[in-house]
């Protein structure tokens, strides 16, 4: 017998992908059951301890399963599920950006509010083709939704969330942010998203609508 993931001829134990993991009932030699690529970590309640999800292993026992999402044929994520918990809250880390402390800071909080009310909660940490970039997700029992979901909205409070500076500095600068302020008034950019909205608007002929508005003087 073959290994599905490797190709090799398995020459003892044949080992079986964990449910919920994207070689999920695949016979696997030991080498690439015990030692897929990580996929996501996931952490319940206060406690902070990991149950890993690879390729191949599922420490949460198939409570979680996850999925690999494509952007495209080189890039995506993978994203954790449940049939248990139901996402409250979704979130990119990009390390090194003035944002990976205030969501530190946020799930701290979350996580005491969380306990001082009894909900059953969960957070997965999951990984993306941009080892800069992880993504992060909030989730609570199915029949606490109502409630976590308040806790969360005073979470984002605390920490200043929804402030558009923590989402700035991403895909463009400050420099060319600004330059897009000024010379798009009407458009109110305010972050990355805003000014990705409107390049992805005007497509190719950005550049063009660019240089008509510098010509009549928009940019200071």
């Amino acid at each position: 017998m073959k290994c599905y993931n490797c190709e090799s001829k398995i020459e003892r134990d044949v080992y079986t992908g964990d449910i919920g993991t994207p070689l999920e009932g695949r016979s696997l030699c030991e080498e690439c059951y015990e030692n897929g690529d990580p996929c996501a970590v996931v952490f319940y309640n206060q406690d902070d301890t990991p149950h890993r999800i690879s390729t191949s292993r599922n420490e949460t026992d198939g409570e979680f399963r996850v999925k690999w999402r494509s952007t495209d044929p080189w890039r995506g994520f993978y994203r954790a599920y449940s049939d248990n918990y139901t996402p409250l809250n979704s979130a990119q880390i990009l390390n090194g950006h003035p944002s990976q402390e205030m969501l530190a800071e946020f799930d701290e909080r979350t996580k005491e509010l969380f306990d001082e009310n009894g909900i059953d909660n969960a957070r997965a940490f999951s990984r993306s083709s941009n080892p800069n970039v992880h993504h992060f997700d909030i989730y609570a029992r199915n029949d606490q939704v109502p409630i976590a979901e308040q806790l969360v909205t005073e979470a984002k409070k605390d920490v200043d969330y929804d402030n558009p500076k923590w989402y700035r500095n991403i895909l463009f600068d400050e420099s060319t942010l600004n330059i897009l302020t000024r010379l798009f008034p009407e458009r109110k950019i305010q972050t990355d998203f805003d000014a990705a909205s409107l390049v992805d608007e005007y497509g190719p002929e950005i550049m063009d609508e660019v240089r008509k508005r510098v010509g009549r003087g928009s940019v200071v």
